[in-house]
């Protein structure tokens, strides 16, 4: 399921992974958008913890 985010869209988990930084932003403002009910935004808020988390280590096949 790949993502646009930029030019190129995201291709895999470990393309996910490095651009996590510059993604990280943009979902936080969007955990917080009203638009969204509060399920959404706090499950949303769980995924940032839980990407937050994520190493190189955890990549591996």
């Amino acid at each position: 399921m790949p993502l646009k985010k930029g030019p190129e869209p995201i291709t895999d988990l470990l393309d996910f992974y490095d651009r996590w930084p510059s993604l990280r932003g943009s979902m936080h403002a969007l955990s917080e958008d009203s638009s969204l009910s509060e399920e959404e935004r706090e499950t949303l808020s769980w995924l940032i913890l839980l990407a937050d988390r994520v190493g190189p280590a955890d990549l591996r096949d």
